[in-house]
């Protein structure tokens, strides 16, 4: 499994003294839902998207809906940023809110960390990464072909004598 670390080390103690390895520590110690799954694969990308909070026990949210940034996303989850200096304008750990995608629509998440201006959500859906990746395709093919540069004739085109 190979934890590094401190850590790492007193489990294979433990696991020696035991005469198991380090896997199997874990899988006796940790029930089978809370055994340490690999890490879904992650999808780097910049998508602007709309968080959406339920009011508070006062009735108001700090920020019933803000834009945000979409850093990166797995099929069960997102790393989200906001411009809020406000720390009270960020979700709480544990916190259920609703991401709006651009053409994707709502999903429905649970915060699961908050650090800094940025925060983690485990989606209670699973999203079609290959959708929303067609979707902010086309969304930004326009502003893509303005990067480009226009296809231009070759510099000796028409001229008697250039080479061919």
């Amino acid at each position: 499994m190979g934890i590094d670390g401190d850590i790492g080390r007193k489990m294979a103690i433990y696991a020696a003294l035991l005469g198991m390895t380090d896997s199997q520590l874990v899988e006796t110690v940790l029930p089978p839902s809370l055994s340490l799954q690999p890490r879904a694969p992650r999808r780097r990308t910049l998508i602007s998207a709309t968080l959406l909070r339920a009011p508070d026990e006062v009735g108001t949210a700090a920020a019933p809906q803000q834009d945000i940034i979409v850093r990166n996303i797995s099929e069960r989850g997102m790393c989200l940023a906001t411009r809020a200096a406000s720390q009270h304008a960020l979700p709480l750990a544990d916190e259920i809110v609703c991401i709006r995608l651009p053409e994707n629509g709502e999903y429905l998440a649970q915060v699961r960390w908050v650090e800094e201006r940025a925060f983690g959500v485990e989606l209670f859906n699973t999203l079609d990464i290959e959708a929303l990746g067609a979707a902010n395709r086309k969304r930004n093919d326009r502003f893509l072909g303005q990067l480009e540069p226009p296809a231009r004739a070759p510099v000796f085109a028409g001229i008697e004598g250039a080479p061919a």
